[in-house]
């Protein structure tokens, strides 16, 4: 019998369209984005429901054809069975039930084999042919940290400084960043990343959520897998990790560095602001990523190459870290 805990008229007719047929549908709790996902099951096998109807059209198109280029490299993503524009739903393939995330809650005994699999597949995609996306720039980087900047306690301290901070930090992304861009996941945590047995190299890692992808310093993933805010990594792990990914590429171990540094402050600071505004929404479960995140910015900001930055933004992160610790 059919379960229609979630069913309306439009995921039914979408559906029925594209003539995949179901016993149960079971919703899936999303992450911070607008997208709604079930997970549709019946006994010839499963398959995954979106539905982006929040969501612009251009991000629907991008997630389409970021998986396609995805598939085309022999990486894995999600096969797009059928697909509805004007609604915003897509039709998937179900690449697994648990998370990377999930695997290690369950066992961290795995997370060398986890983590060593996705620095491999990060390598093929940056050795792919790449894609005509959006670069991230100095100046786009910068903009980038606005979320930070609007936040109340922010702002309220930073008016007179805030050209100076922007001006500096525009000077570290040019200095520390490579010239040379690939193409970025922009989201690549182990809560994105699926485990696939049955595949073999870089395959084994299935892709999610990927829509935002743009072109930007070899180091971006990198850093969003390495330093993830919702969860420690062993820090021997993270060392091993980084040459491993330097020896791959044949970056030299110093310039991944300095990019590290800046791509790590960059991140995290923008994604203070990204916690605030979803912790504001009622989304309360992101305040307890706060103080991860604010170890990692004070990291970034003890490094030589970050520095210069520290006294400007001391007083907006003691601010923002006293609004949190009353949370």
């Amino acid at each position: 019998m059919k379960s229609y805990l979630v069913m309306n008229d439009v995921y039914d007719t979408f559906l029925t369209k594209s003539d995949w047929a179901y016993d149960h549908i079971v919703p899936i709790s999303p992450d911070a984005s607008n997208r709604k996902y079930f997970r549709l099951t019946s006994c010839s096998g499963s398959a995954i429901l979106m539905d982006a109807e929040l969501e612009s059209p251009k991000s629907f198109d991008a997630f389409q054809d970021v998986a396609n280029y995805l598939n085309s490299i022999g990486l894995s993503a999600p096969e797009i069975y059928a697909s509805d524009r004007t609604h915003r739903l897509m039709l998937l393939q179900d690449l697994g039930v648990r998370t990377f995330a999930q695997d290690l809650e369950i066992d961290q005994a795995l997370e060398p084999e986890r983590y060593k699999a996705a620095i491999s597949m990060l390598c093929r995609l940056q050795a792919g042919p790449g894609m005509k996306r959006s670069v991230a720039t100095p100046d786009n980087l910068t903009e980038m940290l606005n979320p930070f900047f609007e936040v109340p306690e922010v702002a309220n301290c930073t008016h007179g400084n805030l050209q100076l901070m922007r001006t500096k930090l525009h000077e570290l992304f040019n200095r520390s960043l490579s010239k040379q861009s690939t193409l970025s996941l922009r989201d690549c945590h182990v809560e994105n990343l699926v485990w696939i047995p049955n595949r073999t190299g870089p395959a084994q890692v299935g892709i999610l959520d990927f829509q935002d992808a743009f072109n930007c310093d070899p180091c971006y993933d990198l850093v969003s897998l390495l330093w993830d805010v919702r969860r420690d990594l062993d820090e021997d792990l993270r060392e091993y990790l980084i040459n491993s990914f330097a020896f791959k590429k044949g970056i030299d171990r110093t310039q991944i560095s300095r990019a590290i540094n800046a791509l790590k402050l960059q991140r995290n600071l923008r994604i203070l602001g990204i916690f605030d505004r979803l912790v504001s929404q009622g989304k309360t479960k992101y305040a307890t990523f706060v103080p991860r995140t604010l170890r990692y910015v004070h990291q970034a900001l003890e490094s030589e190459d970050c520095v210069t930055l520290n006294a400007d933004l001391s007083l907006p992160l003691e601010r923002y870290e006293r609004k949190y610790e009353s949370q």
